[in-house]
């Protein structure tokens, strides 16, 4: 008997620009020969796999994962394995995309690949409970606002389009005289 082997062929995510599908084998303990195929595409992912002799794919359209979720996995020696995936409600569904060692390379994998693939990105704190890495409002991601270039203290104290404005000199203003009419046939007490 063979060892199961439960690593992903490893794929780097697609770039923003390319439309090609990817093609990813991972492990699979239900099906025959414990591999199956995942198709990912902008558009569709489909799992191809045989379970009992009968040949299956399922398609997916994106939207139906909750998005792509990062995961921080402990082997037995001590050593750590960041994992990116496709979350599903089910989880025969969700698809693995790839592990790695290394944090800085696996956290841009993810972003590419939520990019690619138009969902969010999780980020899995607990086990089976993926949450967004980011506090959202809808599909929108909440962040804090950026400051104003020239800081806000010179925002504070004057309008951004009255900086540049001098104060006038009280000497150079001109008392109005009231007693003259400035239209023939004005009022002076309107």
């Amino acid at each position: 008997m063979q060892p199961e082997r439960s690593s992903v062929v490893a794929f780097h995510a697609p770039k923003p620009g390319s439309a090609e599908p990817r093609r990813i084998e991972a492990a699979d303990p239900r099906a025959e020969g414990r591999r199956r195929v995942v198709l990912l595409a902008r558009d569709r992912i489909v799992i191809a796999r045989c379970v009992a002799g009968v040949f299956m794919h399922i398609a997916m359209p994106p939207e139906a994962y909750s998005g792509v979720v990062l995961r921080l996995r402990a082997l037995e020696d001590g050593v750590f394995q960041y994992e990116v995936g496709l979350a599903h409600r089910d989880p025969d569904l969700s698809v693995t995309l790839q592990q790695a060692q290394d944090d800085s390379e696996i956290r841009a994998e993810w972003r590419l690949w939520a990019n690619f693939l138009g969902l969010p990105t999780l980020v899995e704190r607990e086990e089976g409970l993926p949450e967004p890495d980011a506090p959202r409002l809808g599909a929108v991601a909440i962040t804090e606002g950026q400051p104003r270039r020239r800081g806000k203290t010179i925002t504070a104290r004057r309008p951004r389009f009255l900086t540049r404005r001098k104060v006038g000199e009280a000497s150079l203003a001109r008392p109005c005289e009231r007693t003259r009419e400035m239209f023939p046939g004005s009022k002076l007490d309107r």
